[in-house]
């Protein structure tokens, strides 16, 4: 199914979407709206509509406790892997892909909600469409963390030219494995488990360098 959401369909969506959220996680979703269709404008411009659903869907399960995040599994029939317990901030992703699915039938379709599903984690083979809404969930404006700070500086900082296409796929790719390594190093000081799903996607960037790199 190709949706396509106009401008009172968004802000339609945009109200509905507020009882799910607290108000700071609201205005953090509209920043990521605005950031998702920022970058897919570069990468992306055929879809800055299905950018910005995503975006606005992406954390409708956030403020669900972790005991909530364990129920929704259960009431969607989604499977816990045993590493899953140990990162318990890569729960809302599923389970907003899976209230996303049924509560918000009308605005979605599979990719929207694969955008949904890995905007935390990042996974193996990961589409454009969801590394924009994981990229955009992470340098948004409002984010003063030091490493989203520095990873949106550099992002936008460091953007080739529109003619060189190329460079742009390839810078592309240099900052989501440079957020992947950001991320896996705070971690690792923190003293947590990294989802393999990161790995894999880190792995995954790497390796289109790589190929890009012998174009």
């Amino acid at each position: 199914m190709e949706i396509s959401m106009t401008a009172d369909g968004l802000s339609a969506l945009r109200e509905r979407i507020k009882p799910y959220l607290k108000e700071k996680r609201y205005q953090h979703t509209l920043e990521v709206e605005e950031e998702a269709a920022r970058i897919g404008a570069v990468y992306l411009p055929a879809k800055i509509g299905k950018l910005r659903i995503a975006a606005l869907l992406h954390d409708i399960t956030k403020r669900a406790s972790f005991e909530k995040q364990l129920q929704y599994c259960e009431e969607f029939g989604i499977m816990v892997k045993a590493q899953d317990i140990f990162s318990p901030k890569v729960f809302h992703a599923m389970t907003a892909e899976a209230l996303a699915r049924r509560e918000f039938a009308d605005a979605v379709d599979e990719e929207i909600l694969t955008g949904i599903r890995w905007h935390t984690t990042g996974c193996d083979q990961m589409s454009l469409f969801s590394a924009i809404i994981y990229l955009a969930d992470y340098i948004e404006p409002s984010r003063t963390f030091d490493d989203c700070v520095a990873l949106r500086e550099y992002f936008w900082g460091g953007m080739p030219d529109a003619e060189d296409t190329l460079g742009q796929t390839i810078h592309f790719c240099k900052t989501m494995v440079l957020s992947f390594d950001l991320t896996m190093q705070n971690l690792i000081k923190d003293g947590e488990t990294i989802c393999t799903d990161t790995v894999l996607a880190r792995n995954c960037f790497l390796d289109r360098l790589d190929s890009l790199s012998q174009a």
